[in-house]
């Protein structure tokens, strides 16, 4: 195996890691994932849509999703990873619906921890219709 390889699987195991952290509930768990000036970019046309730096912003943004999303539930379908970028194909219900919501979560992982997270949504079920919360 070579080193890239190596990289690529380190960083595909650090992102699974982290969702299975997420799907126990172990907020401790997905913040030793995240690093301290994490980014996560959310498409500006949902109701929660924008930039979060930093791990309280992070917080910030986990403590709304389950508004709209169940989030204690999160189905990773499969993991796509290329040195320090990292695909995971998500599902989530839609709270309102019951009906899965899916998307493509590129992470970039670099010395071990995420740095950034951008959301791709597939299809936003009653996400689109929602007033804007931030």
């Amino acid at each position: 195996m070579s080193a890239e390889t190596s990289l690529t699987e380190q960083n595909r195991a650090i992102v699974e890691a982290m969702f299975a952290a997420a799907n126990s509930g172990d907020v401790e768990g997905v913040f030793s994932y995240l690093s301290d000036d994490v980014a996560v970019i959310e498409p500006v046309f949902l109701p929660f849509g924008k930039a979060y730096h930093g791990k309280d912003e992070f917080l910030a943004l986990a403590q709304i999703l389950p508004n709209y999303l169940d989030v204690a539930k999160i189905t990773v379908h499969y993991t796509i990873a290329d040195g320090d970028r990292v695909a995971a194909c998500v599902g989530i219900r839609d709270v309102a619906t019951g009906e899965l919501t899916q998307f493509i979560e590129q992470f970039t992982v670099k010395n071990g921890k995420i740095v950034e997270n951008r959301i791709f949504y597939h299809n936003v079920g009653t996400l689109i219709d929602q007033p804007r919360v931030v």
